[in-house]
């Protein structure tokens, strides 16, 4: 199962709309959590974890806000995304088939696209030639890699997943 870290970004509205798209993974086994990352004292984003039965993980903002909510995972696999990620509707299906055939080979994958590395992702690999890479939304990663310090971007293939954007 999947443990997804959202990072609400004071951003209220689209947290909403990316949880309510996660329901459909809950109920279907494939969503064990959602962790709500704060980078502020917004008390928004604590009512609104309260309110779903959500953690909530505070912390700097960035590569800071991604650990905590690694940390407080207690899933596999962690999908991260930011507060107005909306998955499309065939995310279910594709992360059916990923965590069936899944057998401890892949350290993660893109949401989205294609395995051609998009300009926004540019910089994760760049860093990535040079020493780790920064955690960052629209991500499928090992928990065990991601706590190991073991990723390396430009190797991760990509999930067909769409997203649309919130509203």
């Amino acid at each position: 199962m999947i443990s997804v870290l959202i990072m609400a970004n004071g951003d209220t509205e689209g947290l909403g709309a990316t949880l309510a798209a996660l329901v459909p993974g809950v109920a279907a086994a494939v969503v064990r959590e959602a962790i709500i990352i704060d980078c502020g004292e917004d008390r928004d984003a604590a009512r609104v974890a309260e309110a779903v039965g959500a953690s909530l993980a505070r912390a700097g903002d960035g590569e800071a806000g991604w650990r905590a909510g690694v940390h407080e995972a207690r899933g596999p696999w962690l999908m991260l995304l930011k507060a107005g990620d909306v998955p499309t509707a065939n995310w279910i299906a594709v992360m059916e088939r990923f965590l069936r055939r899944e057998g401890g080979q892949t350290t993660g994958l893109w949401l989205g696209g294609s395995c051609i590395v998009p300009l926004g992702r540019l910089r994760h690999v760049a860093q990535g030639l040079f020493g780790r890479a920064p955690l960052g939304p629209r991500m499928l990663l090992s928990k065990a890699h991601v706590v190991a310090g073991h990723r390396r971007p430009m190797m991760l293939p990509a999930l067909p997943v769409a997203f649309e954007a919130a509203g």
